[in-house]
């Protein structure tokens, strides 16, 4: 790894283990490992999060197709984002291998 790519993974690990974990000195084949195994259960989270309606007091048959409409909308466009609860529950799946690592 050049320190290029060393401080995109250190980017990536900040990001869901917390801030100043490491730096791009510190990053290993390891830690690197581990940071693109846990990319795999956040996407697959996030991506089961986006296609749940947002809440409604009463859901009208309008209100279901606007919904809807916004959830593909969300996947057609590519929409990758990682929802909160999927990176704290990947964070923590992957808290100790990453300090080991």
């Amino acid at each position: 790894m050049d320190i290029c790519e060393r401080e995109y993974v250190a980017a990536v690990i900040n990001y869901f283990w917390g801030p100043n974990l490491t730096n791009a000195h510190s990053v290993n084949e390891s830690a690197a490992s581990i940071a693109f195994e846990a990319l795999e259960p956040a996407g697959d989270c996030s991506g089961s999060m986006a296609l749940v309606p947002r809440p409604t007091l009463m859901a009208s048959p309008s209100y279901a197709v606007k919904q809807l409409a916004e959830i593909g909308k969300r996947i057609t466009s590519g929409d990758t984002s990682i929802y909160n609860i999927c990176k704290s529950a990947v964070g923590i799946r992957y808290k100790s291998p990453i300090q080991i690592a």
